[in-house]
């Protein structure tokens, strides 16, 4: 692992020492580009020239928006290069998001993937004069635009070796000039319970973030890893962009999001980290294909699968298997475990991640039966890499030990507090929030958590969503919706309780396309998602998944009642945040009436409800809603 301190010093270091070693690979148009370090070098060097021949100046933002792609990463690591500030906003934001972002960061410089992110800065960038440039990657329907502030990437890159040929060494001046306690990256957090906060992270704090996660992870340049989390979320560069860039592994990406799951499978990946939502769909994906598959494979999956999940729990109490164990797992793997993870594109799999939120239990022990070693991580814009679990130190109910050189310790609530040299600096221009956040050195996470006898993080939920009953029993809102998210027929769901309610219940958004296939296996008709959402025989069928969870839960805080609602969550509608948490204190308020009617003991409820389309048609929906009783 190469020993320096910022971002632009590590490409540079790389650049010397692995030149013609391949760095990233991307597939277009079906076939594989790659991409060597010199190469890499030389677009991060012209492109960051480029924009200093434009006015880039030290300290100036530059907002990206885009696709995983090569283009936003050296666009990223140019502006950093050149000192200034990168800020990034997710692909689906709507031009009001993206407008509050650039209008908060200050940004005078706009990074695009296409001509629809294009067309949303042009749609408000006349009521922000301070943005002056919007530089494309992909010129597609772009070729009859005519504003004068819009430029290519490659314009932008023979603009910068024109700069260089007549300014020679400037670009290497600028790297050395770039400092561990500058300002990198300012990221706009999810936005849970209000308007983004814009958290600002050094140079120092990401490095330091990545260096400790590669130490539970090691790994080098033989290994290939997958970028998959949306660039603009800070757990792309703790645990993707800056390990490669520490350890030369090689970053690959997907020809178009709707392909990643192919363009896996072709890679081959030595590191697979996705958020527990990611976990869940592809056990979801699992169960389905059993359930649609030919008898005599759902006969083996049901033989042998069990055999996976009884060495997993050898390995988990590191007790050895004896000889009957050993071969019947040598069967099980021949032929259902090794083809299972081979069409998942997880067979190299040397390390599996999970982080963001906590996963279900039961996908997890899933994961671990098919021969994948999964690790919980935990980690967070404010506080970096907190903890993670370790080989041979894997416990199903916590987050891992606290990371190299984090302390960590609980406050009188149960909070837990962090210290570490990989803690943001500040929100931006927020300095009440910031003094809330970070005190006396410590970063007050919001978490409710436990510390276990055998020093493993137990993480309960946040701390503002830990629920109370009536009755005082408490009951832990993320667990048991994790929990119901397992099921293939469930989507989503949010639990709800209170102070002044006497039992939990719960909302519930069904998956359309799965239970739409088990309605048609069984000959029920139906027309639309409302319709099969309130049949009784739906109903049934939901309610076997929450008994299931009900069983792991003390009496006082199981579900008692529960609804299945007539649309799903959406983002659009602020119901969710960008990476799809639910906004929990904004979806109590919308949702009032229905959670009114489920504590009053009404079996229905009728709803109108907005809904607000892709295109941004607005429209409603009206109907009855059955609330059913467990």
């Amino acid at each position: 692992m190469i020993d320096t301190y910022t971002i632009p010093q590590l490409i540079e270091a790389n650049h010397r020492k692995w030149g013609g070693q391949t760095a990233m690979c991307v597939k277009s148009r079906g076939i594989w580009h790659r991409y060597n370090w010199a190469a890499y070098y030389d677009r991060v060097k012209y492109f960051s020239l480029g924009l200093v021949s434009l006015g880039l100046k030290k300290g100036d933002v530059v907002c990206i928006i885009g696709d995983n792609e090569p283009e936003w990463f050296w666009g990223e690591f140019a502006v950093q290069a050149a000192g200034g500030i990168a800020t990034g906003s997710f692909v689906d934001s709507i031009p009001s998001e993206l407008k509050y972002i650039v209008n908060h960061s200050g940004a005078s410089f706009a990074l695009v993937n296409d001509q629809e992110q294009t067309d949303k800065f042009l749609e408000f960038c006349d009521e922000l004069p301070s943005l002056q440039k919007i530089v494309y990657w992909d010129p597609k329907g772009l070729g009859n635009y005519d504003d004068p502030r819009l430029l290519s990437f490659n314009k932008v890159i023979e603009m910068g070796a024109a700069y260089d040929r007549a300014n020679p060494g400037v670009f290497e001046q600028n790297i050395a000039a770039v400092r561990p306690d500058d300002t990198a990256f300012i990221y706009y957090t999810s936005g849970t319970t209000g308007l983004p906060k814009g958290a600002i992270l050094t140079h120092g704090a990401l490095v330091n973030t990545a260096r400790g996660f590669v130490s539970v992870y090691p790994l080098d340049g033989s290994d290939d890893l997958v970028s998959n989390f949306p660039a603009a979320w800070v757990g792309d560069s703790y645990f993707a962009t800056i390990p490669h860039l520490l350890t030369g592994a090689r970053l690959n990406f997907a020809e178009e999001p709707e392909t990643i799951a192919e363009d896996t499978r072709a890679v081959g990946p030595d590191f697979a980290i996705y958020g527990p939502r990611q976990w869940e769909s592809i056990v979801s994906e699992i169960q389905v294909k059993i359930t649609d598959a030919h008898p005599l494979k759902r006969f083996f999956y049901r033989l042998l699968m069990p055999v996976g999940y009884k060495m997993a729990e050898f390995k988990f109490n590191d007790t050895k298997p004896g000889p009957f164990w050993s071969t019947l797992y040598f069967m099980a793997h021949l032929l259902l475990l090794r083809p299972l993870k081979d069409r998942l594109g997880l067979s190299n799999v040397r390390f599996a991640v999970t982080g963001s939120s906590v996963l279900s239990l039961d996908t997890f022990k899933l994961i671990h039966a098919m021969g994948i070693e999964l690790r919980q991580t935990y980690a967070s814009t404010e506080a970096g890499f907190i903890s993670s679990h370790t080989k041979g130190d894997i416990d199903f109910q916590s987050v891992g030990r606290p990371a190299l050189g984090v302390e960590v310790r609980l406050s009188g609530d149960g909070e837990l507090l962090v210290r570490s040299d990989c803690t943001f600096t500040a929100y931006l221009g927020e300095p009440e929030k910031t003094a809330l956040i970070k005190r006396d050195g410590w970063v007050h996470t919001g978490d409710a958590v436990n510390i276990s006898d055998k020093g493993h993080l137990i993480f309960l939920d946040r701390l503002e969503h830990m629920g109370t009953l009536v009755s005082g029993a408490k009951y832990a809102p993320q667990y048991i919706e994790g929990r119901l998210r397992f099921s293939p027929y469930i989507k989503d769901a949010m639990v709800i309780g209170g102070k002044d309610k006497s039992f939990v219940a719960a909302m519930i958004n069904i998956d359309f396309a799965m239970v739409g296939k088990w309605a048609e296996r069984r000959g029920l008709p139906y027309t639309t998602f409302v319709d099969l959402s309130q049949k009784q025989e739906v109903a049934d069928l939901i309610r076997k998944d929450l008994l299931r969870v009900n069983s792991y839960l003390p009496e006082l805080s199981r579900v008692k009642r529960y609804l299945l609602l007539h649309k799903e969550f959406d983002p659009d509608e602020a119901e969710l945040t960008r990476t799809r948490k639910l906004r929990r204190e904004f979806m109590e308020m919308r949702y009032r009436p229905v959670i009114d009617a489920v504590y009053s003991g009404a079996g229905s409820l009728k709803v109108d409800a907005s809904v607000t389309y892709r295109d941004g048609r607005k429209g409603s929906v009206s109907t009855l809603i059955r609330i059913w009783d467990i």
